[in-house]
């Protein structure tokens, strides 16, 4: 018997990552800088930083993180670097 073919669910593509509410489907940059899917739960604003808290749909962890390396489509985070849009300070 073949296997069945799983489709993810569709993301607001054009939009920006800023519109982003609890329930939406976005795409973010993994710490090996790959685009990987992820859902939405929870929306935060600390010390002006827009950060969401998110269920990575590959390896179903819980993750806050900065608006800045999410997008709704993954052609939007191809070639970039996650230190470059969001940099750590020590």
């Amino acid at each position: 018997m073949p296997k069945k073919k799983l489709k993810k669910p569709d993301t607001r593509t054009g939009e920006d990552i800023s519109l982003g509410v609890p329930g939406d489907f976005c795409f973010y940059l993994s710490t090996s800088n790959k685009p990987t899917f992820a859902e939405i739960k929870s929306v935060r604003t600390e010390n002006d930083i827009l950060i969401f808290q998110i269920i990575c749909q590959v390896d179903h962890k819980w993750m806050w993180i900065p608006a800045a390396i999410c997008a709704f489509d993954s052609i939007d985070l191809k070639g970039k670097k996650r230190a470059n849009l969001y940099p750590v300070y020590k």
